[in-house]
């Protein structure tokens, strides 16, 4: 059994490459799992442009300044992530959009602080992105 993964940008763990169907097989092969919703296009973008933007030779926040800059987005702030999301050191927030009270992004850096990864708000991150919203607020009003 092979260990290979697909990587895929969404929630969740990583799918076997045991699952991907064989080209010539006729079988096709879909990243709908069960409990696992696909990544919305502004995170990929995101993370995409996080992927070029070089977080050891610039830094987290600046490495997520620019990132959100080519998505036209809007790096809000970031700080220690604090038990917030799993196992990262810090959590960056990005205003994908203004529109409708606002969509925004989550950056986590990994504990080792050699990668970064987008995830959406949930639950656990409620506080910080009500925080972010009366940011943007003052940030409108000024």
């Amino acid at each position: 059994m092979t260990t290979d993964t697909i990587a895929a940008p969404r929630h969740g763990p990583a799918l076997p490459a045991s699952t991907r169907a064989a080209p010539d097989s006729g079988t096709s092969f879909s990243f709908d799992a069960p409990g696992l919703a696909p990544m919305p296009l502004d995170l990929v973008e995101l993370e995409l442009a996080l992927d070029l933007s070089g977080i050891p030779e610039h830094g987290f926040s600046e490495a997520v300044r620019e990132a959100a800059t080519t998505v036209k987005g809007e790096y809000l702030f970031d700080l220690p992530a604090s038990g917030l999301a799993g196992d990262a050191q810090r959590i960056a927030v990005v205003c994908l959009s203004r529109e409708d009270g606002g969509r925004f992004g989550l950056v986590l850096l990994s504990a080792d602080g050699g990668q970064a990864r987008t995830i959406e708000p949930d639950e656990t991150t409620k506080g910080l992105v009500q925080f972010a919203k009366a940011f943007v607020g003052v940030l409108e009003k000024l």
